[in-house]
């Protein structure tokens, strides 16, 4: 799968060694009355495009499945410019550094309408282009 989506990815963006990409797979459990295209409206058009002016050098995709285990399901891939762009947002352990706390704050009124679309459960794993 990861292969698949780093050629997709290549189409739109030329990946370079040394790029390290977070494939997230999230499953979202929505609100009563809330369907997933909404959520995914609200992420294409407005989470999305705040969350790259937040964290620069960070490029962030949605994906959403569309056959097999993860139809249904909604899917990010973060892309970082290098291990150290990512490293001054986020510690080792996946908790956020004081750069990346600060970048959230500044999501938090995107947070919290985020939260009336439903929940999100997510996996993780960070890859680096070699």
């Amino acid at each position: 799968m990861a292969l698949i989506l780093i050629t997709g990815l290549a189409f739109g963006q030329t990946l370079q060694k040394g790029n390290v990409l977070g494939f997230h797979n999230a499953t979202f459990i929505p609100n009563p009355d809330v369907t997933l295209n909404q959520c995914i409206g609200f992420m294409k058009d407005k989470y999305l495009p705040e969350v790259e002016k937040n964290f620069p050098g960070v490029k962030c995709y949605l994906l959403k499945g569309l056959r097999g285990e993860g139809a249904d399901c909604i899917s990010f891939v973060w892309v970082f410019q290098s291990d150290e762009v990512r490293n001054k947002f986020w510690k080792a352990d996946g908790t956020y550094t004081d750069l990346g706390n600060a970048a959230v704050e500044k999501l938090k009124p995107l947070n919290d309408e985020m939260g009336k679309f439903g929940k999100m459960i997510d996996k993780y794993t960070d890859w680096v282009v070699l």
